[in-house]
C-alpha cells in the first residue's frame, strides 16, 4: 500500500498577491486535494504607512524562522514559491527544516530559482525553473505513487550531490492557459501569524488586510518589449518566447473573476496586473468588454498601458465596459534617458497618449490616470531631470503620478550595466523602490500632482534641480509636507467614487458590509 505523502506548498513574498504561486497552487490542488497551501507574507506595501516609511513595515523577523521551520518539517514535501529579494527567508527557512527533519523533500520554485539556478539548487533537492504548472503536473502525479521522479521538464533535480538538469519546456501556449484550473482563490489555506508565531486558518480579515476590497489577476503573458529596468528583460534571455502576448480565451478570465467573487464576495474592484493589457487585438476587448459588463459590471483598474499602444477606441471601450482608472508608464522624459531604458517611444507619442486618458477620464468621470516615472537615476543628468520635469508640467489635467526610485532588477540589463560601472552600486540603496529620495526633483514632481502651478514657480523649481547639488541634496521637510498633500489630493477621486481600492485594512470589510447589508 502507498502510503500518502504530506505536502505543503508555501508561498514567501511580500503579501499575499503572489498570482504565480496560486497558479501552482491550483494545478497542485487540482491533482493532491489534500495539498496543504500556505502563505508566509514578508510584509505589506500596500499598508498606509508604507508610503511614508517604505520599507519599515517588516512582518518577518528572525524570530519567525524557527516556529515557520518546525510547522513546515512536519510536511514530507515542502515545496516554496519566491522573489529573489524574498530568497534569504527561504534559505533559513529550508536550513531550519533540515535541521529538524533531515528528510524532508524540498522543493523551490517561482522567479528566484529561475533566474538563480545554479545557486538554489545547492539548497533544494529540486528546483521549478520558469513556467512550472506542467512540471507541478508531472511531478505530483509522481508524489501520488510514492515516488520521486527526477526526469520532470523545466526542473533540476540534487540526488545525492548530483545535479540533474532537464530539459526546457516550450512555454505554456493559449490554448493550454485555457485548460489550466483558476488561480487559487479559495479560503481553506494556512497563513503565518508572526503574532502567534505560528501558522492559523486564512481568514476575510487577512484578504482585506492585505487586499482591501480589490481582487488583482493576470489575463495575459508576456509583453512585446524589454525595457532595460524591467524584469521581463531576464526573462526573454532565458526564452524568447516571453515576448509573444499570450492568453486564454475571454470566457477564462471571466470565469475566474466570478470564482474569486463566490469565495471574496466583498470584491468592489478588479485589477488587471499584465504587462501589457492594452497590446491585446481590438477584436479581443470588445469581446472582453461585452461580456465583462454584462456578467461581472465591476469597476476594473488596467495597469499594463503602454504609450505606443494606447487608443482612443480600446480606452473608450474599457471605460463604458467599466474602467474606472488606468495606468501608464512614462518612466522618463528625457529621450537620452529613453534610450538608455532601451524603451521604444518618444515624448510626443508619450504627451498623445496621456491626452487620451486625459480626455477619457473626463468624459466617463473616470478617476484620474497614474503615470509611471522612474526617478532617482544616478545616470541623469540635470537636462534629463529637466526634461522630465517639463514634460510631466505640459501632460494634459487631470493625472497622478507614481514616482518610484530607480532599483536593479537580477540578470536585467540594467543590472549588467551597473555591474559593469561598480561606482554605481553604493548610489542603489537595499530598501524599497518606494524609498525616494527628498530631492527638489521629486518634490516637484509631487507638486505637479495637484494640478499645474503657475509658470513662474515651476522655473524657480527646476532653476533649483543645480548641476552640482540640485540632484543629491535633500529636503527633507518640504519633501513630507509634498507627499502628503499629494496622497490627500490622490486619495479624493477615490472618495468621490466611493473606491477604496488603494487601501487596505480588516476595517474595509466593514465598510463594504455598510454598503451591502445584505451581503
Amino acid at each position: 500500500m502507498i502510503r500518502q505523502l504530506k505536502i505543503k506548498l508555501v508561498s514567501v513574498e511580500s503579501g499575499i498577491t503572489a498570482m504565480g504561486f496560486r497558479k501552482i497552487a491550483a494545478v497542485a490542488r487540482s491533482i493532491e486535494p489534500s495539498t496543504e497551501i500556505c502563505f508566509v507574507a514578508t510584509d505589506n506595501l500596500y499598508y498606509f504607512s508604507s508610503a511614508f516609511f517604505p520599507g519599515k513595515d517588516v512582518y518577518l523577523k528572525d524570530e519567525d524562522i524557527r516556529p515557520l521551520a518546525a510547522y513546515l518539517a512536519g510536511a514530507d514535501v515542502v515545496a516554496f514559491s519566491s522573489m529573489s529579494v524574498s530568497a534569504g527567508y527561504v534559505l533559513k527557512i529550508m536550513n531550519g527544516i533540515r535541521e529538524i527533519n533531515p528528510g524532508a523533500y524540498l522543493i523551490w520554485g517561482g522567479v528566484h530559482p529561475t533566474l538563480y539556478p545554479e545557486e538554489s539548487i545547492k539548497a533544494a533537492d529540486a528546483i521549478c525553473i520558469g513556467e512550472g504548472e506542467r512540471s507541478v503536473r508531472l511531478l505530483f502525479e509522481g508524489l501520488q505513487k510514492g515516488a520521486f521522479p527526477t526526469d520532470i521538464p523545466n526542473m533540476w533535480f540534487n540526488k545525492n550531490g548530483a545535479v540533474i538538469k532537464n530539459a526546457a519546456l516550450p512555454l505554456n501556449a493559449p490554448e493550454l492557459l485555457g485548460e489550466l484550473p483558476h488561480s487559487y482563490n479559495k479560503t481553506d489555506c494556512l497563513i503565518y501569524d508572526p503574532g502567534q508565531k505560528a501558522f492559523r486558518p486564512f481568514n476575510k480579515f487577512d484578504y482585506t488586510n492585505f487586499n482591501g476590497l480589490l481582487f488583482r489577476t493576470i489575463w495575459t503573458l508576456g509583453c512585446p518589449y524589454n525595457c532595460s529596468y524591467c524584469a521581463n528583460d531576464s526573462f526573454i534571455k532565458l526564452d524568447p518566447g516571453y515576448r509573444k502576448l499570450r492568453y486564454p480565451k475571454v470566457d477564462y478570465i471571466i470565469e475566474e473573476i466570478k470564482s474569486a467573487r463566490g469565495n471574496y464576495p466583498y470584491i468592489s474592484t478588479v485589477a488587471f496586473y499584465d504587462d501589457n493589457f492594452i497590446v491585446l487585438p481590438t477584436a479581443v476587448i470588445e469581446e472582453f468588454c461585452e461580456k465583462y459588463k454584462k456578467e461581472i459590471n465591476l469597476p476594473f483598474v488596467v495597469f499594463g498601458m503602454h504609450p505606443n499602444m494606447i487608443t482612443k477606441e480600446k480606452v473608450e471601450m474599457l471605460a463604458r465596459a467599466g474602467m474606472n482608472r488606468a495606468r501608464m508608464g512614462i518612466q522618463s522624459g528625457s529621450e537620452a534617458q529613453l534610450k538608455f531604458f532601451e524603451r521604444p517611444t518618444v515624448t510626443s507619442k508619450i504627451r498623445e497618449s496621456a491626452e487620451i486618458l486625459a480626455d477619457a477620464a473626463k468624459k466617463f468621470r473616470m478617476i484620474p490616470p497614474a503615470y509611471d516615472i522612474i526617478s532617482d537615476n544616478p545616470n541623469d543628468t540635470r537636462e534629463d531631470v529637466v526634461q522630465t520635469l517639463e514634460l510631466v508640467y505640459k501632460l494634459k489635467q487631470p493625472f497622478t503620478l507614481n514616482v518610484f526610485s530607480l532599483r536593479v532588477f537580477p540578470k536585467t540589463k540594467l543590472y549588467d550595466y551597473v555591474l559593469e560601472h561598480p561606482q554605481l552600486l553604493s548610489y542603489f540603496k537595499n530598501t524599497s523602490y518606494l524609498d525616494k529620495r527628498k530631492t527638489i526633483n521629486n518634490v516637484t514632481l509631487y507638486l505637479l500632482t495637484l494640478g499645474k502651478p503657475p509658470k513662474f514657480v515651476f522655473d524657480k523649481l527646476v532653476s533649483m534641480v543645480r548641476k552640482e547639488d540640485g540632484l543629491t541634496r535633500e529636503y527633507p521637510v518640504l519633501f513630507a509636507m509634498m507627499k502628503l498633500l499629494y496622497l490627500v489630493r490622490r486619495a479624493v477621486p477615490h472618495l468621490i467614487k466611493l473606491d477604496f481600492s488603494t487601501i487596505v485594512g480588516s476595517w474595509t470589510y466593514y465598510l463594504w458590509r455598510i454598503r451591502n447589508p445584505k451581503g
